[in-house]
């Protein structure tokens, strides 16, 4: 679940400035031209089909388009994920075991297809505008078009055209919920940041390449 949260945010803004009402694909599409990079700290929790909450993580992310992100989850255990434009690595720190797999592989049917590809959202989406509970804020829902996805719904919420959270419902019922904070958009990020060499004496699992 973690990896494909990551995966989600390759996909992670939209400008409020649009009416998502009525012109939901043409916000996310233009924003997709617009944005380069994220840089925020987030906090995590996972909720079971009962509502009952099975954790909470929080850490620190940045995302680069398109094909490179950075995960580092600090709490309640280590690991870290990055993607460094053809391969995403999954370092679990406490295990000393480290998973490889290729990027298109990891992406899949999910909705960071749309930062790798030439993909617009109505290819792949359904979205829809919510109705927002303030002039400032604007809510989104996605829906998959593909029955195969691994996802039902994402709702993303936005302030003065700044990401502050997302709500995603997988296939089991369970919902994962994200809060984003200290948010820096388009800055500059060091190129080392996707760059990952796996430690020495830790175990290495590569998935087969497609």
């Amino acid at each position: 679940m973690r990896l494909f949260i990551c995966l989600f945010l390759f996909y992670w803004l939209v400008p409020a400035a649009a009416d998502p009402l009525t012109d939901s694909h043409q916000v996310l599409n233009d924003f997709l031209k617009n944005s380069k990079t994220l840089h925020a700290e987030f906090q995590q929790e996972l909720f079971d089909e009962k509502g009952q909450l099975l954790e909470k993580s929080e850490g620190e992310m940045y995302v680069q388009r398109p094909g490179k992100f950075r995960w580092d989850y600090r709490k309640p255990y280590r690991q870290l994920i990055v993607a460094d434009g053809t391969t995403v690595w999954v370092h679990d720190v406490d295990l000393e075991q480290v998973s490889k797999k290729s990027l298109n592989k990891a992406l899949g049917k999910t909705p960071a297809i749309l930062l790798s590809t030439h993909t617009n959202s109505e290819e792949e989406f359904f979205v829809n505008g919510l109705p927002s509970p303030a002039p400032d804020v604007t809510l989104l829902e996605l829906r998959p078009k593909d029955a195969q996805a691994q996802f039902e719904t994402i709702r993303i919420t936005l302030k003065n055209d700044e990401l502050v959270s997302f709500e995603l419902s997988d296939n089991l019922g369970q919902k994962t919920k994200m809060f984003f904070s200290n948010i820096e958009r388009n800055t500059k990020l060091a190129a080392n940041l996707f760059i990952f060499v796996p430690p020495a004496g830790v175990d290495v699992i590569e998935e087969e390449k497609d």
